[in-house]
């Protein structure tokens, strides 16, 4: 089983209506940050409208529009916020505007992601449960071609924005941030290099398989040349000794084998590595198992942390810090699994250096779970530390 993850882009999700002590991105913390800025005004609560209106008297505000914002004092030293729209203008002082700073949505701030967004060139038909793709266009592989049209702002919504996007299917869809970041959290979107990348690794990987079948059977022609050999010369007393020499370094093999698993069983050694399989910009693992219970696996689910040179947790380009990743069965009894996530984390800085394993949960043919938590207490379940 091999999963491929693209390059995700990470967005923060929250409800709108949130304390000032716990402001967004796209929120702003002082009236400093507001300084000639564009921002939507979000309908506040009744308490604040009626504050409102004591400032700007006959004139009606309306909300869930756009409006230029600037920073000045008054004759009184006071610092005021200008609104300013096509239609209205009017002015608030300073422990007012304060109130009103989780309300006002950074207009600058939804450009940037845009912008950011229109890199990002395929998605991949694997999720197009969640977005509507024409799988039955195989032009660009598992991808297909996604453009990104416009975003819009939501009235009275707990989201501030929308996307709107257009795939190979030339409808317009609209993805609201939840649907965006779960998309982007399973690596949905990659760009023009990201797809060139992955492309190449696929073709890396089909001609290392090409190449490990021909080793194979190169193997395998070399052990009919050699029972030819046995056949041929079974009276002599050197194949003999060969022979017999083969069958102690097998049993002594077997033996070795075997304790090992009887160790691995005994103690709960589940993981036998981790391996890192970084490419140019992402960092990712390799995970090899080894089913040490007496009951059939039939889904593994790893949590896993990027970590710097210092052994601190280091967050990729989209601030992530954590990624969960599942490996589906069945896993039998004494019998290992092999697992490869490519890309986890966009690193191009390469400033992640290793990942720590921080929860393994293995899930039975029974119903039944295992958890394990914590990075110190896996390693005590890993093989090769």
């Amino acid at each position: 089983m091999k999963t491929i993850f693209s390059n995700g882009l990470f967005l923060v999700l929250c409800s709108f209506f949130i304390p000032l002590s716990a402001q967004r991105p796209w929120n702003y913390s002082t009236l400093q940050e507001i300084r000639l800025d564009d921002a939507y005004f979000v309908d506040p609560p009744a308490a604040l409208k009626a504050k409102i209106a004591q400032y700007t008297e006959k004139t009606e505000v309306p909300y869930n529009i756009l409006y230029r914002l600037s920073v000045s004092c008054n004759k009184n030293g006071i610092h005021q916020v200008l609104f300013q729209s096509d239609s209205i203008v009017f002015t608030i002082p300073e422990p007012l505007a304060s109130d009103l700073l989780p309300y006002l949505v950074s207009d600058r701030y939804w450009r940037e992601r845009y912008r950011q967004l229109q890199d990002w060139a395929f998605v991949n038909m694997d999720n197009h449960y969640m977005i509507d793709v024409d799988t039955s266009n195989h032009r660009y592989g598992h991808f297909s071609p996604v453009t990104w049209l416009d975003y819009h702002y939501q009235p009275s919504s707990e989201w501030p924005v929308s996307f709107t996007i257009r795939t190979n299917n030339h409808k317009q869809q609209v993805l609201s941030l939840p649907v965006l970041q779960r998309l982007a959290e399973w690596g949905a979107f990659t760009t023009d290099e990201g797809l060139m990348a992955y492309e190449h690794r696929q073709e890396q990987r089909r001609q290392k398989e090409i190449e490990r079948q021909q080793e194979l059977q190169q193997q395998l022609d070399s052990l009919d040349r050699i029972s030819e050999l046995f056949a041929r010369r079974a009276d002599s007393i050197t194949v003999v000794l060969q022979r017999d020499s083969m069958a102690f370094a097998e049993e002594r093999l077997m033996a070795d084998v075997q304790a090992t698993k009887d160790r691995m069983n005994r103690d709960q050694l589940f993981l036998m590595n981790v391996r890192s399989a970084r490419s140019d910009y992402m960092f990712g693992l390799e995970f090899n198992f080894y089913n040490c219970f007496q009951k059939t696996i039939t889904k593994i689910e790893i949590t896993v942390t990027p970590v710097n040179a210092n052994g601190q947790v280091q967050r990729d380009q989209f601030n992530r810090d954590v990624r969960t990743v599942r490996c589906m069965g069945p896993i039998r009894p004494e019998s290992p699994a092999q697992y490869i996530f490519d890309e986890l984390f966009w690193d191009d800085k390469g400033r992640i250096k290793y990942m720590r394993v921080t929860s393994v949960t293995f899930h039975f043919t029974d119903g039944t779970r295992k958890n394990f938590y914590g990075y110190e207490k896996i390693l005590k379940h890993t093989l090769n530390q």
